[in-house]
């Protein structure tokens, strides 16, 4: 937001709304307009002014916001704007609830101008972030998943940066499941795991890595393979029934076969590759820019994750304060992730959904808190 510059713009809407209101509406009465100077109808001036106001507080608020805060904007825009029907009486009164929107705006504007979320206790930073997580996943699950569907084309990089965002997706769907102190453990595991995800969608997308597609695919055989012979090689020395090896067995089928291409592509035996890029974590995250979110996520997961339960929060202010960690920096690779994704591939409504989510993200969870420390005054 531009604070400055979209509060002055909404106060002259304001000004011009208030001023067409006190006319008389009628198509027959010309007035001049504000601001071409010309003499035109001042029904066809409210009419004008309505579409280009109800489309400014589009423009602002996200659909997710407006459809669960501003019902009688929504409204309008279907009656006036979404369908281009004519208007033909209560314009005043639409006048009249859209400048009261305006003032909202206007309220909203000046209180985010001046908020600190440093300043929320710790369930109130969880809930700040957890809030704009868990709407745009619901966003997400609703409008972009069904278009993804079928889109997949092979050993392809579209197939590989889809099957990416999938597991992305999923992976911060159980985030969101998991909203509440009592879950650290299973938290910071996930978040572990999703900057691996993330961390690889961006090499696909943003890096050369020779033969990188055949390797990417290539590696899911050789991680395969690899599990299937420690299986195998566990079930002779306890001697489980072979039939019970049968899936691992068939792999192993194919070993001289995915063998000799891991030899063509890296020059190794499959049992010594760790990654298809042949490089550490900490390498990945340096090659595609993102050490501070490698930072930010390995070392702060690691210390818990292997730390044993003696050193998860104790308190739980402590342990949402973890939450609001892990739910902040699974927004920011879930945003990140979706808006690659979808400029990388061609799917009907993109630029809808892109300002969809970025609008979530940027303002659902201020707007959930101001609403709740408007509420609070009102009391």
């Amino acid at each position: 937001m531009s604070n400055i510059v979209e509060i002055d713009e909404f106060r002259a809407l304001i000004l011009e709304g208030n001023r067409l209101k006190n006319l008389p509406e009628s198509k027959n009465v010309l007035a001049t307009s504000m601001p071409s100077g010309l003499s035109v109808p001042i029904t066809l001036q409210m009419d004008n002014w309505i579409n280009c106001s109800i489309e400014r507080i589009y423009s602002l608020l996200p659909k997710t916001i407006l459809n669960a805060n501003f019902a009688d904007i929504v409204s309008i825009y279907d009656s006036c704007v979404g369908e281009n029907k004519i208007i033909t009486s209560d314009r005043k009164e639409k006048i009249d609830i859209i400048i009261n929107a305006f003032n909202v705006c206007i309220s909203f504007i000046k209180w985010s101008t001046v908020f600190d979320d440093k300043k929320l206790n710790p369930k109130q930073r969880a809930e700040f972030y957890f809030g704009p997580l868990e709407t745009i996943v619901l966003y997400i699950n609703k409008e972009l998943i069904p278009a993804l569907v079928g889109l997949e084309d092979g050993r392809t990089r579209k197939t590989a940066l889809l099957h990416l965002y999938g597991r992305i997706f999923f992976l911060t769907i159980s985030i969101t499941k998991l909203n509440g102190p009592k879950y650290c453990p299973s938290l910071t595991a996930l978040l572990r795991s999703l900057l691996e995800l993330y961390i690889d969608i961006l090499l696909i997308k943003e890096t050369d890595i020779e033969n990188d597609i055949e390797k990417f695919f290539s590696f899911f055989d050789i991680y395969n393979l690899n599990s299937a012979l420690k299986v195998i090689k566990i079930d002779e020395e306890i001697k489980r029934p072979i039939a019970e090896s049968s899936e691992p067995r068939k792999i192993i089928q194919n070993k001289s076969q995915i063998t000799k291409k891991a030899q063509e592509l890296w020059g190794k035996d499959p049992k010594n590759i760790r990654h298809w890029t042949k490089w550490s974590l900490e390498e990945r995250a340096r090659k595609v820019k993102e050490l501070e979110i490698y930072r930010n996520v390995y070392y702060y997961g690691n210390m818990y994750v292997h730390s044993g339960y003696l050193n998860y929060p104790k308190k739980e202010e402590d342990a949402h304060l973890l939450s609001s960690y892990v739910y902040c920096l699974s927004l920011e690779m879930l945003v990140k992730s979706t808006e690659l994704l979808i400029n990388a591939i061609d799917i009907e409504g993109k630029k809808e959904i892109m300002q969809e989510v970025t609008g979530l993200n940027i303002l659902f969870g201020y707007f959930q808190i101001w609403k709740s420390v408007i509420t609070k005054s009102r009391e």
